[in-house]
């Protein structure tokens, strides 16, 4: 199983989004993925499943990892399945900065992808699903802040390699650029990036469309909202891509 853990300190750049439609695409490509729900909003779980305050969530997971079995769910689609986000997720719950790596130590043969939504702070529980990941992918929208952003992220994930990882294990990292539009403004900021930092972008951008809104507002993947649309397209690329890297 390889684990991607979706993050960035800035909100509203679609990791949520992302996360929902990477899953259905690799899904689509005949992987068996687990999704896991880590920010305390839940935007991630009625995608995949109904939210059961009753359930057992991600909570569950970081509490007692060696129960992990018992907190999957099966979701709508085949070979999806997802442990439930949880409004009560509280820092304490993380008590060790490797609970989820123990966690999904035990069902590492079950699924061939794992994918991980995180809340816009690297805070302690965010760090424990990074410290559990093989790869981590940062979504971005380019505006006037995406370069600041991404001085920060750059700077925690030297933080992180250098503390809490293991040299032969240093975390890789992937920039994407979602919502992207045929703007003047955003080849400008992203010629720029490109031209004065070392950053790892991959190929593929995702482009913006109302489509996007509408499959969020109906808690739809794109595949099964508008299969023919670019943006889905453009997320079964960038899914194709992500298994290469």
């Amino acid at each position: 199983m390889r684990t991607y853990v979706l993050a960035n300190l800035k909100g509203g750049v679609g990791k949520t989004t992302s996360t929902v439609n990477l899953a259905y695409s690799l899904s689509e490509l005949r992987k068996r993925v687990l999704v896991i729900d880590t920010d305390p909003q839940t935007n991630l779980t009625p995608f995949f499943t109904k939210a059961d305050p009753s359930g057992k969530s991600i909570r569950d997971v970081l509490r007692h990892p060696e129960h992990m079995k018992s907190c999957i769910y099966k979701s709508k689609y085949p070979l999806i399945d997802v442990i439930k986000g949880d409004v009560r997720l509280r820092e304490d719950d993380a008590a060790e900065p490797d609970c989820l790596k123990r966690a999904l130590e035990q069902v590492e043969d079950r699924y061939d992808i794992c994918l991980i939504d995180t809340r816009p702070a690297f805070e302690k529980i965010t760090l424990n699903a990074i410290h559990a990941a093989d790869v981590m992918l940062v979504p971005v929208y380019l505006d006037k802040f995406c370069r600041d952003n991404l001085l920060l992220v750059e700077d925690q994930i030297s933080r992180i390699n250098t503390h809490d990882r293991e040299e032969e294990h240093s975390l890789p990292w992937f920039i994407f650029v979602n919502k992207i539009e045929n703007k003047r403004v955003q080849k400008k900021i992203y010629q720029d990036m490109a031209s004065q930092h070392s950053w790892p972008f991959l190929n593929t951008c995702v482009t913006k469309g109302a489509v996007a809104e509408n499959a969020l507002n109906l808690y739809k993947p794109l595949w099964r909202h508008r299969r023919s649309s670019r943006v889905t397209q453009d997320y079964m690329e960038l899914a194709k891509e992500i298994l290469e890297v």
